[in-house]
């Protein structure tokens, strides 16, 4: 009994070691981003749907900008980020407004990473003040514009958020071995 523990223990913490290391960056100043960067832009996300533009999938989050700082960028764009942290993907959350940093490759137009500076507007404070003042703004925030869902609303449709990936794959797991040990209790 006790190497079965032992054994479970060492899974559990190698499943919770995996996950930590599935996406590593290294950290980017301002500077970096910027230069790294085909577009960095500030804008509301409006929507957030499964990829079907590229066969590498994910999400496809369609922004309202506000502001833009490089990048010939028009007043709603589409990015493409990974489905999940795990695989680098941007957690976007529908309503709020980021600084986005996008990149282009040959497979995607825009793609957004963990590994950029994007940030939820607020957590920009550092990024705004090396940016200063943006090369175009678009004024047509007025109210035909908003959206139901950005005030508040849902329409059940996909979206993306911050977290962890394996959480719910680790939980899975402790279910898994409670049960074989309570399994191997009964029988035994």
């Amino acid at each position: 009994m006790r190497w079965f523990v032992i054994f479970c223990l060492g899974l559990l913490s190698l499943a919770h070691a995996t996950e930590a290391r599935a996406c590593s960056c290294m950290k980017l100043s301002p500077s970096e981003g910027l230069s790294s960067s085909e577009a960095v832009f500030s804008g509301e996300v409006i929507d957030v749907q499964p990829n079907e533009a590229t066969r590498f999938g994910g999400l496809e989050v369609t922004l309202r900008v506000k502001e833009v700082w490089k990048g010939a960028i028009g007043e709603e764009v589409k990015v493409h980020t990974a489905g999940s942290g795990a695989a680098c993907g941007y957690g976007f959350a529908k309503g709020l407004t980021y600084l986005v940093y996008a990149v282009r490759d040959d497979a995607d137009p825009l793609r957004v990473s963990l590994c950029s500076r994007t940030a939820p507007i607020e957590d920009a404070k550092e990024d705004l003040d090396f940016l200063g003042k943006p090369s175009h703004r678009f004024e047509s925030q007025d109210a035909h514009h908003k959206s139901k869902d950005a005030e508040g609303g849902s329409d059940g449709k996909c979206s993306a958020s911050r977290g962890s990936t394996g959480a719910s794959g680790f939980g899975w797991l402790a279910i898994l071995l409670t049960v074989v040990v309570l399994t191997r209790r009964r029988f035994a």
